[in-house]
């Protein structure tokens, strides 16, 4: 089923915000800067994913992340065009996602597949997940995925 077309202007600027939104989260998370990504989740938000237990708040959500990602030398998340739909102070979104990582312990590649089913709610700044559903398509162990790991430096201030 497609969403439908924003209705006016000030929906199709959301659409475009809330985009970013998931765009900022994989850029923080590629960068190894977990809690800055979660600064994207509401402060009651919730992460739900089929490898971890319901994280319930802010707080909660960085805490998982942060153990799901301390055995790996790098996460890189890319996030591909998703589907918005506003309804007033909320929306919906379904973002798929490509990720790669390696395990710090064995050097095992990792490739996810996978779509973020987003419940967003629009706060005092600005637009934040009040809901985030991983829904796994594949996870696998590549071939390759060997070299060096170069830092990500965080974006430049734009103004």
């Amino acid at each position: 089923m497609l969403p439908r077309e924003p209705r006016s202007a000030q929906e199709a600027c959301d659409v475009v915000a809330i985009t970013h939104l998931a765009v900022a989260y994989a850029e923080a998370v590629s960068r190894g800067e977990i809690a800055e990504a979660c600064q994207t989740y509401a402060v009651d938000g919730e992460l739900h994913s089929p490898t971890t237990e319901p994280a319930i708040g802010r707080a909660a959500v960085t805490e998982t992340i942060e153990r799901t990602c301390a055995d790996l030398e790098f996460v890189f998340q890319t996030v591909h065009q998703g589907m918005v739909t506003v309804d007033g102070d909320t929306a919906r979104a379904r973002f798929p996602i490509t990720e790669w990582a390696r395990r710090r312990s064995d050097s095992r590649p990792i490739q996810f597949l996978g779509v973020y089913d987003d419940e967003c709610v629009r706060t005092a700044d600005g637009w934040r997940f009040a809901r985030r559903t991983l829904l796994p398509k594949t996870i696998g162990k590549p071939e390759g995925l060997a070299g060096r790991v170069l830092p990500l430096s965080p974006p430049a201030v734009w103004t």
